[in-house]
């Protein structure tokens, strides 16, 4: 089956300018050859220019009957027969939808800060986000062509054979066919990719180094470049969907930033030197007050209050050696 060729690219463009120019102008024979000549010069040409025709013909008749105009005319360059609405009110309307229809944004998906979403792509797949999290298609006719902006998502992916499934999360691009995996994008612009089931290919953004990742694998993408590790069980990936929380010699900054997306008092950090502090720890979500209350017995810092309800980690004053009594 031929897929769709996207209708923002150089040659969907192109392709839809010419639907709409039939529609709407005088196209006199050395119009028509030119058209023939682009439609004949590469297959996908003629893709594009009957999938912008078919737009195009739907709304037309949508048109015409809307104000009941019969009349209609035959276009035929080289090699294409068709028959579209008078310009007239029909077809002035059916261009006008036409560009309406091709010009709608490409579809975005979002949550707000305590809430997860279930997500049903069109080719298949399933998508869970997590909290205050962003995933955007590359357009409505990519699907599996997605962006996470920011935020964490797991992505059960349909198989179809010769379309690979791609994430793009900051400078990380995630590859497969069909598997399970879950992708985190921090707020310091580390990604973490983990693997549930299947297989996935991690590279940057230049492929200029890539990994194959299996059931139990994970790998973090940052500004040092690609790192592997390994899960303690397959299953782990992902484990926010189970309500629980697990880093290993994570920065403080990635970990504030992923409660600030389940929590409901505001978190902060007052020093890039105390954000770049490690945590290493596991707990469930439900505990997060209780977690961060911990903290300032296994890191150096300090938990005030913000007096607006939320609360600021502080780096901890060094403790000063006890002063020699006098004799």
């Amino acid at each position: 089956m031929n897929e769709a060729v996207d209708p923002d690219s150089p040659i969907g463009q192109t392709a839809r300018a010419w639907a709409l120019a039939v529609v709407g102008e005088d196209f006199p024979p050395e119009r028509s050859r030119l058209l023939g000549a682009w439609l004949d010069a590469d297959p996908l040409h003629r893709r594009a220019y009957e999938q912008a025709e078919g737009v195009i013909l739907m709304l037309g008749g949508l048109g015409a009957s809307l104000a009941a105009q019969p009349a209609a005319r035959s276009i035929a360059p080289q090699g294409l027969r068709w028959r579209v609405p008078a310009l007239a009110a029909g077809g002035l309307l059916a261009a006008c939808l036409a560009i309406a229809v091709f010009a709608l944004p490409a579809p975005a998906y979002e949550t707000r800060p305590g809430e997860t979403r279930q997500i049903a792509l069109s080719d298949g797949s399933q998508v869970t986000l997590a909290p205050a999290s962003r995933l955007q298609a590359a357009s409505r006719w990519r699907p599996r062509t997605l962006a996470l902006e920011h935020g964490e998502a797991f992505f059960v992916v349909a198989h179809q054979s010769g379309r690979p499934f791609t994430v793009q999360a900051g400078d990380a691009m995630v590859r497969v066919v069909g598997t399970r995996f879950n992708v985190h994008h921090g707020a310091d612009q580390e990604v973490r990719v983990e693997v549930e089931q299947g297989v996935v290919q991690v590279s940057d953004r230049q492929e200029h180094r890539a990994v194959t990742l299996r059931a139990g694998q994970t790998a973090v993408a940052d500004a040092r470049g690609l790192t592997v590790g390994v899960l303690s069980r397959p299953d782990l990936a992902g484990g926010w969907r189970q309500g629980r929380l697990a880093y290993e010699d994570a920065p403080l900054a990635e970990v504030v930033a992923d409660l600030n997306r389940y929590g409901r008092r505001p978190l902060t950090i007052d020093s890039a030197s105390t954000a770049r502090l490690k945590v290493t720890a596991a707990f469930d979500i439900a505990q997060a007050d209780r977690f961060v209350a911990e903290l300032p017995r296994v890191l150096p810092v300090r938990l005030i209050a913000d007096g607006r309800g939320g609360r600021t980690l502080v780096a901890a004053e060094p403790k000063r050696a006890p002063e020699p009594h006098a004799r």
